[in-house]
């Protein structure tokens, strides 16, 4: 038998990043789980921070969506570049501590996405506080599918 050790925490601020996981809630939310992190910081001869974005689709109901939309917490005012995603689209926020992103992909009721590098700018310090992935239920290829739309 083993004696029981009992684990020490660390903090190290220079390692986390403002990583965040999350599953989403409300309408249209309940079915993803989102994570996301910066991954590059601003350095010499690039201003920006470069945030991955990464999420999973797992409806119960086994709904299809055709249309998701993206909502990014930070800890301070952002200002939106540009996603490395040509499917995505800035929909709202810029220049607060929420950006609403949307993308048009097909997703089938259980598909990894990657949603790929978001592009901001913003004052020295950034954190990512939260991020939801919402759809909209919608897939006129699998109309009727369970019972959904």
């Amino acid at each position: 038998m083993k004696n029981y050790e009992k684990p020490i925490v660390l903090m190290n601020d220079e390692v986390s990043e403002g990583v965040y996981a999350a599953s989403g809630a409300g309408a249209g939310g309940d079915c993803y789980t989102v994570t996301a992190y910066i991954h590059q910081k601003p350095e010499t001869g690039r201003e920006d921070y470069r945030i991955q974005v990464d999420a999973t689709h797992a409806a119960k109901d086994l709904h299809h969506s055709t249309e998701q939309v993206l909502t990014l917490y930070f800890n301070q005012p952002v200002t939106f570049s540009f996603c490395s995603d040509s499917n995505a689209t800035l929909s709202g926020g810029n220049g607060t501590s929420a950006l609403d992103i949307t993308y048009n992909y097909h997703n089938n009721a259980n598909d990894h996405i990657g949603l790929g590098d978001v592009v901001v700018t913003s004052a020295d310090g950034l954190a990512v506080t939260g991020a939801v992935l919402k759809c909209n239920y919608t897939c006129e290829q699998h109309s009727g599918l369970n019972g959904t739309p």
